[in-house]
């Protein structure tokens, strides 16, 4: 009876000092912080993947702590492979579960308003509640 007992405290014990997999489960830093890439788009939005780094020439975002954006995305308007990228800084901004980002593109200036639906180990799921393009005169 004692090992029963014993063996029972002892699982609680673990089990109640594993984390909740949610946005603080995502890394050490708090969330957005960090390399986001392996972007899979979908119907309303697109889902994402933490990384350590942000490889050349792939798309992806680099949240810093200081409320500043890089996104990695095509460097002009053309979009036939292969795919040559540019680093665009901008700023991004969290209020709860929305995050809003306003960066630099090519053509002008991308704002966006996203819904952070799901989260899955280092997977993030994003649907876009809202955008806005605002185009430079000479592009």
């Amino acid at each position: 009876m004692k090992t029963t007992v014993f063996t029972f405290v002892l699982g609680l014990l673990f089990f109640s000092c594993m984390e909740n997999e949610d946005l603080s489960a995502l890394g050490s830093e708090p969330f957005p912080v960090g390399n986001w890439s392996n972007l899979n788009y979908q119907e309303n939005g697109f889902a994402m993947e933490k990384v350590n780094q942000l490889q050349e020439n792939t798309y992806g975002y680099r949240f810093l702590s200081d409320g500043k954006l890089i996104h990695r995305a095509n460097s002009g308007w053309c979009g036939t492979p292969p795919i040559v990228t540019t680093d665009y800084e901008g700023r991004w901004e969290k209020d709860g579960d929305i995050l809003k980002v306003n960066v630099p593109f090519w053509g002008g200036t991308h704002v966006q308003e996203w819904k952070i639906t799901s989260t899955s180990g280092n997977t993030l799921q994003v649907e876009v509640i809202s955008e806005d393009r605002q185009m430079d005169g000479n592009s």
